[in-house]
């Protein structure tokens, strides 16, 4: 399932989405398309990954699960992080790296990591 976050310029989460009809709508407005299963001409992650794309007014984050792609448009600053990552050059600081975004995530659903 993806998960799409909302992020002001400083890095402060705003909203958080789970439908994929808005998430296709919002990602389709930065030329970015996503999707699930093979796809000619599209690799899939292996694991879970999460993308942050600038926008006008902040940023985007974009989580997907194993078996899930998404298509940015060459040249398009992105950056990506499959969990390895201790910082991201460029990214701000106050954004959350992989882990700490999915924990915030399975807080917002009211799941705990924990119980994993």
């Amino acid at each position: 399932m993806p998960v799409l976050a909302v992020f002001d310029a400083q890095g402060s989460w705003r909203d958080t989405h789970v439908c994929d009809g808005w998430i296709t709508e919002r990602l389709a407005g930065q030329g970015v398309s996503w999707g699930r299963g093979r796809k000619k001409g599209q690799r899939v992650l292996e694991s879970a990954g999460l993308f942050y794309l600038p926008t006008d007014d902040g940023y985007i984050g974009l989580l997907l699960e194993a078996g899930e792609w998404a298509s940015i448009p060459a040249g398009k600053a992105h950056f990506f992080d499959a969990g390895e990552a201790e910082s991201l050059e460029g990214l701000p600081a106050s954004l959350p790296l992989f882990e700490g975004f999915v924990e915030e995530v399975l807080a917002l659903t009211g799941n705990d990591a924990d119980e994993e």
